[in-house]
């Protein structure tokens, strides 16, 4: 278990992090205006650990509400040890500002990666923004977990955002062929299943607001998510025999 309160980021990290962060960050559009309001919701986080530790060295779910209310995931993943710390209306940058609160205490060891509905769910709105939140969120986790490993779910489409899914597509291109030439990170296309036989998004895969997933489309998600992270995680626990106690902290 990880003593999640009891864990200090060293002044290096925050310095590194800090470093990160100022660099990336201006090449978002504007700041975060819900920042307060997910510091907030991290800090509930922060205190539910208090009682109910989570294990260090596990797979983190982190991103939008997509992965947030996917409530059958660990039961849909297991034995796979989960911890989801997702967090609703996120966007790629407000994931880079929750590394050092909502990653790197955890140590995990794989990352479960869902984030970028948001920032195109305007059709104006650059598909290069969700790319580039992406690859800061890559670069602010790997200052201090080099080894971790990522699994990046693609963009999906849902019929409320349809007019964004064009550029939706680009951003998943763009990141699955960076992806291809890094180290560690695992892009997994979770929108086609959930498309019909004429392209569209097949409605029976979303709940009421036409945005989110029904069971049913978290049961296709688990069957495309769940052969990948297995594998993911077995090459993670045999490199961990390797390093031992590297920067990933102990594995146990």
């Amino acid at each position: 278990m990880v003593d999640f309160m009891n864990w200090p980021l060293s002044r290096l990290a925050i310095c590194r992090f800090s470093v990160v962060l100022a660099l990336l960050m201006p090449a978002f559009p504007g700041a975060s205006a819900q920042t307060n309001a997910f510091q907030r919701e991290w800090t509930k986080f922060q205190e539910g650990d208090k009682s109910h530790p989570p294990p260090s060295g596990a797979i983190l779910a982190i991103g939008s509400s997509s992965l947030r209310l996917w409530s059958t995931l660990q039961r849909d993943l297991a034995p796979l040890p989960m911890v989801n710390r997702a967090f609703g209306g996120s966007k790629t940058r407000d994931t880079v500002e929750a590394v050092p609160h909502l990653v790197i205490p955890y140590r995990p060891r794989v990352i479960l990666y869902y984030c970028g509905d948001n920032d195109l769910s305007k059709p104006e709105v650059d598909p290069a923004v969700a790319v580039h939140g992406f690859k800061a969120f890559v670069a602010a986790v790997r200052q201090e977990l080099p080894q971790v490993r990522i699994v990046y779910l693609s963009i999906k489409p849902s019929p409320s955002r349809i007019l964004s899914w064009p550029n939706a597509r680009k951003a998943n291109a763009e990141i699955r062929d960076w992806s291809a030439r890094q180290w560690g990170i695992t892009f997994v296309d979770v929108g086609s299943p959930l498309l019909g036989a004429d392209g569209e998004p097949d409605p029976k895969f979303f709940g009421k607001d036409r945005l989110h997933l029904s069971a049913l489309g978290y049961e296709e998600w688990a069957k495309k998510v769940k052969p990948v992270l297995r594998r993911v995680w077995r090459e993670a626990n045999a490199r961990s025999i390797g390093l031992g106690k590297g920067r990933n902290g102990p594995f146990r």
